[in-house]
């Protein structure tokens, strides 16, 4: 489910260059164009929190009753289907490249919600997604997305982006995986996951569930965050100054850390019941 950012352009400016945008998302990580008979796709792929969204260029608008808008503005059949249930973290990135499109060319935006076209403003924009969000979610239901909280997901999402950063902060000798939502499909219950792999230094993201703790040696098994720190706290250091409830277990401690997986092991719990969950499934509603 998407809604439609519609970019218009001002009558008395010069037509759009679309090589130049073409060549504007061709500067960016993850977008890939594609063409049909009938437009141009521009498709944002992201692994981290598995989901897309994409820009078209079509041969022919798109807007609904065109003939009520400002003539003024030309639609220059170029338009954002922004995802509706999704994270607003994520919205408001997607909005920002927007926002950024809209003065590297000059565009006014439209959406069948706004009286006419107007000047982007992304807190108008951001309200725009809730309210829709909103509106979804009271018609068709959650479908397969979960709540949780708004403030704790906006930090697991910035962990989320800030992984790449992270390993070069630690010059990739710690490390930093991407943290993944699981879900028990026999009660429903579902939270952040991680893993350590046993003997090695690794960053803990915020306001983690679950722990994978894998072994060279034995199969892998999973451990309640609860358990997990109950044992493993004396080793941790808590990471000040860059987001809440991240911790670190740094070399030295992390092979003295061994002696505890014994422990941990006997707190195990049946992870065939668990299956994954994309992050971009967890709203903040």
């Amino acid at each position: 489910m998407a809604i439609n950012i519609h970019f218009f352009r001002n009558s008395a400016l010069d037509k759009l260059d679309f090589s130049k945008v073409l060549e504007f998302f061709d500067n960016l990580p993850l977008f890939k164009t594609f063409y049909t008979e009938d437009e141009v796709q521009i498709e944002y792929r992201d692994d981290d929190f598995k989901f897309s969204y994409r820009y078209l260029i079509t041969k022919k608008s798109r807007v609904n009753q065109i003939y009520k808008l400002n003539p003024v503005f030309l639609n220059v059949n170029f338009l954002l289907e922004l995802p509706v249930l999704i994270p607003s973290f994520l919205a408001k990135e997607i909005l920002t490249v927007a926002q950024k499109i809209c003065k590297t060319f000059d565009l006014e935006i439209y959406n069948d919600a706004f009286k006419d076209v107007q000047p982007f403003n992304l807190a108008d924009v951001v309200v725009l997604f809730e309210e829709s969000r909103r509106l979804t979610i009271e018609e068709y239901g959650m479908q397969d997305k979960l709540v949780f909280d708004k403030e704790k997901l906006d930090e697991i999402c910035r962990y989320q982006r800030s992984v790449e950063s992270l390993r070069e902060y630690y010059h990739n000798e710690v490390d930093v995986f991407v943290c993944e939502p699981i879900m028990d499909k026999i009660t429903n219950e579902y939270g952040i996951s991680c893993t350590w792999r046993v003997g090695k230094p690794t960053v803990f993201p915020p306001h983690l569930r679950y722990v994978y703790v894998t072994d060279e040696n034995d199969a892998p098994f999973l451990v309640h965050r609860d358990d997990f720190f109950e044992h493993m706290s004396k080793y941790l250091m808590e990471i000040v100054n860059f987001l809440p409830d991240m911790y670190i277990l740094k070399a030295k401690p992390a092979k003295k850390a061994r002696k505890v997986v014994n422990k941990l092991r006997k707190l195990a719990i049946l992870d065939q019941n668990f299956k994954p969950v994309r992050l971009s499934n967890l709203l903040d509603v």
